[in-house]
C-alpha cells in the first residue's frame, strides 16, 4: 500500500506536465503589426450595391410581405369546412336498410373471486 501511495505523487506530475504540454498554450506576441479600427475604415471605400441586387432585395422583401399578410389575413379569417349535402339517393337507401340483429354475445362462466382455474 505504501508503494502505491509513492506513485500517486509522480503520476500526478506526469499527468500535470503533459496536461501542459497538450493543453496550456504559452503566451506568444502579436504576429505582425494592429491596425486600428479607424484605419481599416479609411483603407476600404464604401462602394454602394449595384442596381441588381437592389432590385433582387426588393423582391425578396416583397414576396415576404405578401406571405406575411396572407398569414396575417388566414389568422383573421381562417377557412370554414363546406357544409356536408346528402348525397342523391342515400336517404332512400337509408329507409331501405333494415338495422341488422346483433348476435348473442356467450356467457362466460363465472369462477368464485378466490378459485384458481
Amino acid at each position: 500500500m505504501s508503494g502505491e501511495r509513492r506513485d500517486q505523487p509522480e503520476q500526478e506530475i506526469s499527468i500535470r506536465r503533459r496536461g501542459h504540454e497538450l493543453f496550456v498554450e504559452e503566451p506568444t506576441g502579436p504576429a505582425g503589426p494592429v491596425k486600428p479600427f479607424s484605419e481599416y475604415l479609411r483603407e476600404t471605400p464604401a462602394t454602394p450595391l449595384s442596381g441588381g441586387v437592389k432590385a433582387g432585395l426588393w423582391a425578396v422583401a416583397l414576396v415576404a410581405a405578401l406571405l406575411f399578410a396572407a398569414a396575417v389575413w388566414r389568422l383573421i379569417n381562417p377557412p370554414k369546412p363546406a357544409p356536408r349535402r346528402p348525397r342523391a339517393g342515400s336517404a332512400s337507401r337509408r329507409a331501405d336498410v333494415t338495422p341488422r340483429a346483433t348476435p348473442p354475445v356467450a356467457a362466460r362462466p363465472t369462477t368464485p373471486p378466490n378459485q384458481e382455474t
